[in-house]
């Protein structure tokens, strides 16, 4: 049984395989290496995938569909053929084509898969992809981001030297752009962003409208499906040249590279606030890539680039196809999961795209409380796998249960965020003499393969509920759930009950006791900073913080000692459970 790479494309798809000269994608019998993602009815009832399916569209329509991987995830429901479709069911479809075209090329049964989604997409629509591979007889090995697939690609073809790349990925249907380290063999994604309503046809449509409007005529479903066609090919000869022809009716209407790009700056216009977005977020300026890798067959418009130049400062590398990258390395990371030798030592991480967190109630003004604000918990960017947690408390010291809703999501009130699920805890109505009266920890644990536990403390009474929410459901057996959840119970210590954290703090606390004035205050400083740190549970402000404490302890115990202080070796060490006041919840 064989595994292979698939691109799920808006507008086309393409399988690949790691091959013993590299990552290639499969042609299909018309010698086409993308394969038009469009679902129709043929007249005689034959259910088409593909180019017969696009053009059938031309002439019918209404009898089949295309663009759908833009509804995944919803309840959008077409209606053609006599039958209603799903996108998760048409998305099936493809992925069966794709799966009967790689195993007439590589003559045995193909069953399982890595498949691309943009980095963008959320749970449902992640859900839904791996719904649709299971309904085409496929075990998703991985879902992998489109921009850290590209990625793949170029690095598995990249050399020794360090490189800080930016995939930009305009596809037919979604916008990506992630920011990544390429050094020795390994790939490490730093930041990730994108709109996953943007892409080609929307440039399409957009031409569409324009030319119409010049032609001063509206035109039915039918026209306008084979008008859609034909605009198709004039888009891409204005993308090498400065003007097009198209015939509407009985008319030739010109159109100027200009034109089209006036019409389509407001889609445009949409880009640049991604791309710098995720260059703040990674923490990089456009001076500091080394390379901006195109990738989707919209990143060839002569606009991308002038965007590309305006904002990043330099032009796009187009050494791989742009239509195939993302397919080529969907390959490479297949092979990685079926352990073959030739990507052993190719290593990769990537992060949390969507941050993570709970709804909570906000007090606006004394006694006025206020619900539907979203607390995060694990904000997009984070390197996966991580463990954060939280302190939280009842609104009242009577409530006995509070209803935990988990959400996905960058905005501050949860109606404008994904809920991901719920989690109900029990037995919190305040009593007389707690030391933690309606208080929980909450902690989010998330690895690679999309999982989340959720995980709640009873403070008052150790009490412990978790459930998984699992962004590809059904896709890891029973064992495999629980080694990954076995995995992640090394990142649940909290860093400030790490023993060398707490026993930083002894030393701290016990050299404030013993110094006075500027001393005292700076180390004062430096203590706070380090709390405050540990209370963010982020590791690099950790590991700063705590270097600076360190610095100054060094430098006020060697005082100490000139001074004829104690002798800092024969201080005990400290002991895991001797600053009680760290167990208590940071604010």
């Amino acid at each position: 049984m064989a595994i292979v790479g698939i691109d799920l494309g808006t507008t086309n798809s393409l399988v690949a395989y790691l091959s013993a000269d590299g990552p290639v994608t499969i042609p299909n019998e018309l010698g086409d290496h993308l394969t038009p993602s469009v679902v129709a009815f043929a007249e005689d009832g034959a259910l088409l995938v593909g180019r017969a399916a696009r053009d059938r569209l031309v002439v019918a329509p209404s009898e089949g569909r295309a663009f759908f991987k833009r509804d995944m995830g919803t309840d959008t429901r077409y209606e053609f053929g006599g039958k209603s479709w799903t996108p998760t069911e048409l998305s099936a479809a493809v992925l069966l084509e794709m799966k009967r075209i790689a195993a007439a090329h590589l003559h045995e049964p193909v069953d399982r898969a890595v498949i691309t989604v943009p980095a963008y997409f959320h749970d449902p629509e992640r859900q839904a992809t791996v719904e649709a591979a299971k309904i085409a007889g496929l075990k998703v090995e991985r879902i992998l981001n489109e921009p850290t697939a590209a990625a793949l690609a170029f690095g598995y073809r990249a050399g020794p030297e360090p490189k800080k790349v930016l995939v930009f990925d305009l596809g037919g249907g979604t916008f990506d752009v992630t920011i990544l380290e390429i050094f020795e063999g390994v790939i490490e994604v730093c930041a990730t962003g994108g709109d996953s309503r943007l892409g080609g046809e929307d440039y399409t449509e957009a031409l569409v409208d324009l030319v119409l409007g010049k032609a001063g005529v509206a035109v039915p479903a039918v026209e306008r499906a084979s008008l859609r066609q034909r605009l198709e090919v004039a888009k891409r000869r204005l993308a090498a040249e400065d003007r097009a022809e198209v015939q509407v009716r009985d008319r030739t209407i010109p159109v100027s590279r200009a034109e089209f790009e006036t019409a389509t700056a407001p889609i445009t216009a949409r880009i640049r606030p991604v791309v710098l977005r995720c260059l703040r977020d990674a923490g990089v300026a456009p001076a500091e890539l080394d390379d901006v890798l195109l990738v989707g067959g919209a990143s060839r418009m002569p606009l991308v680039h002038t965007l590309i130049g305006s904002t990043l400062e330099r032009l796009g590398n187009r050494s791989l196809d742009p239509d195939r990258v993302v397919a080529l390395g969907a390959a490479v990371q297949a092979a990685r999961c079926d352990r073959s030798e030739a990507v052993r030592e190719l290593m990769l991480t990537d992060v949390c795209a969507h941050t993570l967190g709970v709804e909570v109630s906000n007090e606006l003004t004394p006694g006025e409380l206020k619900g539907g604000y979203f607390l995060p918990i694990i904000e997009r960017n984070t390197t996966i796998p991580i463990s954060r947690s939280v302190p939280l408390e009842t609104l009242h010291p009577q409530q006995d249960v509070l209803a935990l809703r988990v959400y996905q999501g960058e905005n501050r009130r949860v109606e404008g965020n994904t809920l991901l699920g719920t989690l109900e805890v029990r037995g919190l109505r305040v009593k007389h003499g707690q030391t933690h009266p309606g208080m929980i920890e909450c902690r989010f644990s998330y690895d690679g393969n999309g999982i989340l536990e959720v995980e709640v403390t009873v403070l008052e009474t150790g009490v412990t509920l978790s459930k998984v929410i699992e962004s590809r459901p059904g896709a890891m057996t029973p064992a495999q759930l629980a080694e990954a959840l076995r995995r992640l119970v090394p990142l649940k210590t909290h860093p400030r009950n790490l023993l060398p954290n707490r026993a930083r703090l002894e030393r701290a606390d016990r050299l404030y006791a013993e110094l006075l004035g500027e001393a005292r205050r700076r180390l004062s400083m430096a203590i706070a900073d380090f709390e405050q740190a540990l209370a963010t549970q982020d590791a690099e402000r950790v590991a700063f913080t705590g270097a600076v404490l360190d610095q100054l302890c060094e430098r006020y115990a060697a005082e100490d000692e000139r001074q004829g202080g104690p002798d800092e070796e024969g201080e005990p060490e400290a002991s895991a459970g001797a600053d009680e006041r760290e167990d208590t919840p940071g604010p």
